[in-house]
């Protein structure tokens, strides 16, 4: 916070000098919080002597960056202008007198402000605020610590270009809650939880390039909705959701990139992996020792090596997931955010002149999605075709084309009507979930390779290979499932052959 002001990009780009402002922002809502449900922030901001009634409407968050609308109309005092708030259409309260009388204040942010106007590029200007104090609701607390870059004029490219810079420098992190999001956190006493994914939202007039814009989004805000828990929380599966999260985002490449050449976003997918080799290793760790490792134990509680085994399972967990969290918390990681998110503005796949992704961008989206959709089903059934066959390295490449196929279904099924896709997305999970458990087995496997220089006397190698052992005997009792599962799939029809 003190080092910023002082920036050099700060003091090159800066037009006119810095405002300091001391803020007191009262935000109302009805003890149900009827507000927030119709995604609707209404505050009173005391500005001095004068005071302004702010009504946020819904909008969307893209990689940390925040995209809304705001109404502002000018108060005599700590009153709120119910009339303008009747005009504005932007919730049922504010037209029904009985609901706006259940209006109070829910919490209070209180900071002090400091503001630059910054030529980020050349006609582009952002609004710059150093943002310090805190947010209350009762007796709860938390401090506010942040930047914020609003775009005045000019490119949303620029603004994320600046950004980057001033991270190499001054490190910060991309917070996804507004601050009115973490007074509501506050006042309502909660604690954000592991947060599943959920569909993007997509409709039929969409063009392919939106609908790919909608996907990527999706799964940012996904990643992003577990990255606290992964920094300052010990449940793992803040760390699971994040690692299916980064998988949906590689996929996404992978499901439009007929449409989108994957060679436009090499240097992304580089760091993506990268991102996967630190989420990765750290999730098989954790499902070792939290899964398989209990079972383990509870079947052969005898076993000398059983301590030993424990004792170096926690210390490899431990290694990995602290790479893990630094990982996250990195600059890399925030740069590799803002860079997921400037892509989508700039649209680096329009200057390879492929005439063919050019033409599958054309097409109506119901169109694309169909013929994606068909093509993923067509190799999950080509590989699945002689799975009694298969060997373990033919299975895993097997479950890599199921995984696709669920995660290009998930992306495309809000195009569909959600009664036609549940039977087939059910079976898809079903047989998915049977080849991750295979795939698991595997993992304990390849992890007990891993370890087998480490032994020092007989009871700790034998309990590697009791391991082993163990892992293949309950791989081969989740192969014994897999025709009953390929069976419902095989039977289900694909949802989007009646479009």
């Amino acid at each position: 916070m003190e080092r910023l002001p002082r920036h050099p990009l700060l003091k090159t780009a800066a037009r006119g000098r810095a405002i300091t402002r001391h803020l007191y922002n009262v935000y109302y809502d009805t003890p149900e919080f009827a507000l927030r449900s119709d995604k609707v922030a209404l505050r009173l901001r005391r500005d001095g002597a004068k005071w302004i009634q702010t009504l946020k409407t819904a909008g969307r968050v893209e990689g940390g960056l925040h995209l809304r609308q705001e109404h502002d109309t000018p108060v005599p005092a700590q009153l709120l202008n119910y009339h303008a708030l009747a005009q504005s259409g932007a919730s049922a309260v504010f037209n029904d007198a009985e609901l706006r009388a259940n209006l109070q204040a829910v919490f209070v942010t209180d900071f002090k402000r400091s503001t630059h106007n910054i030529e980020a590029a050349s006609g582009t200007l952002v609004e710059l605020c150093i943002d310090s104090g805190s947010v209350t609701a009762g007796t709860n607390t938390a401090p506010i610590s942040e930047v914020e870059l609003e775009l005045k004029t000019g490119q949303p490219g620029d603004l994320l270009d600046f950004a980057r810079q001033l991270l190499q420098q001054v490190p910060m992190r991309l917070e996804p809650m507004s601050k009115a999001e973490r007074g509501y956190a506050l006042a309502a006493h909660t604690r954000q939880a592991p947060s599943k994914s959920s569909p993007p939202l997509l409709h039929a007039g969409m063009s392919v390039t939106d609908a790919f814009k909608q996907v990527v989004s999706s799964c940012l805000a996904h990643l992003q909705a577990n990255e606290r828990g992964i920094l300052q929380s010990e449940d793992d599966e803040y760390l699971h959701q994040a690692r299916v999260a980064l998988r949906r985002l590689r996929s996404a490449f992978s499901v439009f990139d007929r449409a989108l050449p994957r060679a436009a976003f090499e240097v992304l997918l580089e760091e993506l992996r990268w991102l996967g080799s630190y989420l990765g290793p750290a999730r098989d760790w954790d499902v070792f020792a939290t899964q398989s490792l209990p079972t383990l134990s509870t079947a052969f509680p005898r076993e000398r090596g059983l301590h030993w085994l424990m004792e170096t399972t926690a210390a490899r967990r431990a290694d990995a997931d602290r790479g893990a969290r630094e990982a996250v918390a990195s600059v890399r990681y925030t740069t590799l955010l803002l860079d997921v998110v400037a892509a989508l503005y700039r649209q680096p796949w329009t200057a390879f002149g492929d005439e063919a992704a050019a033409n599958e961008r054309a097409r109506p989206l119901p169109e694309f999605a169909a013929a994606i959709l068909t093509r993923h089903h067509r190799k999950v059934i080509k590989s699945g075709r002689e799975h009694a066959e298969l060997d373990t390295a033919a299975l895993h490449a097997w479950r890599i084309q199921v995984k696709k196929l669920r995660y290009a279904a998930d992306f495309l099924s809000s195009l569909y009507e959600q009664k036609a896709t549940r039977a087939y997305d059910a079976a898809l999970a079903g047989l998915q979930g049977l080849l991750g458990s295979l795939n698991d087995a595997a993992t304990v496997e390849r992890l007990c390779e891993g370890l087998r220089h480490d032994p020092q006397d007989a009871s700790e190698s034998e309990i590697l290979g009791v391991a082993r052992g163990w892992s293949s005997a309950t791989a081969r009792a989740y192969i014994e499932r897999v025709p009953d599962a390929w069976k419902r799939f095989r039977q289900c029809e694909p949802f989007w052959k009646g479009e």
